[in-house]
């Protein structure tokens, strides 16, 4: 942790220039370390890549090959909720094709969880400079902040998934830290463009950035330790809100002219009634809380915060920290390890924690800055300690599903394109992304509704929406993939009495529709099959069956293809 000392003295020599070296030393040392323990976590989530971002993948293709921003050529649906990095995908496709976009997408990932890191540490420096308690721990601040982001093991995941969760992350962050430039530089520096491309990258971008914008006028109204200049602040204000605005509005109409008159992305409505799973109140908890030990930890950093001055300035700050923490009671969580939904606002969360708790350092030490520095060492030492069983988990979880994504969902894709289905052929199954990414020439029916218009606007949560099966039969799909699943380690053999079902209810109705059993499943003889998934193929009366090995779980792909 860097060491006490004011990083923007102009003493480079004498007396007072050697502390000043010394502390921006210890500061470079400390970020350093920061993005280095980051990077380290990296390394162990490489080989993941999440299902889901092949679907944005796929949107990416076809409009880098000039047939639209579209899942299957001439359905106008928006099946992804992150405009930008789709279209960054498809530059990539542009460049390197098909087998440079994952890649890509994990650089993207990687660099926007580094800017992250980077940019806490920016903020911390620079904001403590407006408090008169604290003015001389702006490096001690910001390298505590970037080191509290760097040993949490799911921004390091999110970062390698595929998905925008970093990069938004980093423009939102960036968008907090310009739009304090100008707030302490009198100068308008460009927070208003960063903000646009965070509401271009996640929806949640644009209610984020309006609780910035509110919480930054308010502040510019309070009463100030220094000469700040508030009414060029307030101009600024109201240039960045103009850049967003004209952006936000831009990309609606996009939105209204190339998916049929739609001003919400078809995705909203697939989640609009929940998800099952985690709690919005465990999301929060393991998610944006944790981290800073919990409750207790973010209490004690709020009441420091309060006492430090910083609140004229800091408002943004601490409004889109907080806002952002408990964003999963309004949204939602999801199933993607990792709490994903959190991790954009950790690099700013860490930024108030680290403040907060820095004050009560400084009262508890006689701000003395090497017992104080000790103290964040001990701090973030012990809070990356606590991640240890998780870390580990993680990393044999991803492990064990990148390993499964190729037997099963990859070698699907692979059987499906060169010996199954011809171009123009629709395929129907829940897991969309790889299948439909590495089948460009096959219809992708998803029977989930995340990319299919009649099926996100029935009744019901995602993976549990309501409809009749004859939508999807009644299409014709030339093959139907349906998740069989039963409880149990998949490192192991799968137990001869083990209990199987679908992982949908949709899928349960599909197979026990009557045309589905007559178009579709096929009379075998079990005992004759050599192999598990031969076994389970003839079981089910399906063509082929795919293992993809997931966590506490058996899980199968089931192929059935329509018979003439």
């Amino acid at each position: 942790m860097a060491m006490r000392g004011h990083p923007h003295s102009d003493s480079v020599g004498g007396p007072a220039g050697a502390p000043v070296r010394r502390s921006s030393l210890a500061a470079g040392v400390s970020l350093g370390a920061a993005v280095a323990i980051y990077l380290a976590q990296v390394a162990l989530y490489l080989p993941h890549v999440n299902d889901d971002a092949y679907i944005t993948f796929r949107y990416s293709r076809f409009l880098a090959v000039g047939l639209g921003p579209y899942f299957n050529v001439g359905e106008h649906v928006e099946g992804y909720t992150n405009f930008l990095h789709m279209v960054l995908m498809a530059v990539a496709f542009a460049v390197g094709g098909e087998s440079a976009v994952p890649l890509a997408a994990k650089i993207v990932g990687i660099v926007g969880g580094s800017t992250g890191i980077v940019l806490a540490f920016l903020i911390g420096r620079r904001l403590v400079e407006g408090s008169a308690r604290l003015a001389s721990y702006g490096a001690l601040t910001g390298s505590l902040a970037a080191a509290l982001v760097a040993v949490v093991p799911g921004y390091a995941l999110n970062s390698t998934s595929g998905l925008e969760t970093t990069m938004f992350a980093a423009l939102l962050t960036l968008g907090v830290y310009l739009g304090l430039r100008a707030q302490t530089a009198g100068a308008w520096r460009g927070a208003g463009v960063a903000w646009a491309a965070a509401a271009l990258t996640r929806p949640e971008g644009l209610p984020v950035f309006a609780v910035y914008w509110i919480s930054h006028l308010i502040g510019s109204f309070l009463p100030s330790q220094r000469d700040d200049p508030v009414v060029a602040g307030r101009r600024h204000l109201v240039l960045d809100g103009g850049v967003v605005a004209l952006v936000v509005f831009a990309h609606l109409a996009f939105r209204y002219m190339a998916y049929d008159g739609e001003l919400l992305p078809n995705t909203f409505y697939a989640k609009a009634e929940g998800f099952w799973g985690t709690t919005a109140w465990e999301y929060v908890r393991q998610g944006a809380l944790a981290p800073f030990f919990g409750v207790l930890g973010l209490s004690l950093a709020l009441a420091g915060w309060w006492r430090s001055g910083l609140m004229r300035t800091g408002m943004p700050v601490v409004s889109v920290a907080l806002f952002g923490a408990f964003l999963p009671f309004v949204v939602g969580g999801d199933w993607m390890p990792g709490w994903r939904f959190s991790v954009p606002f950790l690099p700013v969360l860490a930024v108030v924690v680290a403040a907060g708790w820095v004050h009560v350092l400084a009262a508890g030490a006689g701000a003395r800055s090497v017992v104080m520095a000790g103290a964040a060492v001990v701090l973030v030492a012990v809070s990356g300690s606590t991640y240890h069983h998780e870390r580990v988990e993680l990393a044999d979880h991803l492990a064990l599903r990148a390993a499964g994504y190729a037997t099963g969902h990859r070698a699907l894709a692979n059987w499906i394109r060169d010996e199954v289905a011809a171009p123009g052929d629709a395929v129907a199954l829940m897991d969309i992304g790889i299948v439909g990414y590495y089948c460009p020439e096959q219809r992708i029916l998803d029977i989930s509704g995340l990319t299919d218009r009649h099926i996100a606007k029935s009744p019901g949560a995602l993976l549990k929406k309501e409809y009749d099966p004859g939508y999807v039969l009644d299409q014709e799909p030339k093959v139907v993939v349906l998740v069989i699943s039963a409880f149990g380690d998949p490192r192991q053999p799968l137990p001869a009495d083990a209990r199987f079902g679908t992982w949908i209810d949709i899928e349960n109705k599909i197979y026990n529709h009557p045309y589905f059993r007559a178009a579709y499943k096929i009379d075998r003889d079990a005992t004759s099959a050599s192999t598990t998934t031969g076994t389970l193929a003839a079981r089910f009366g399906a063509e082929r069956v795919f293992e993809h090995a997931h966590p506490d779980q058996f899980y199968f792909l089931a192929a059935f293809v329509r018979r003439p």
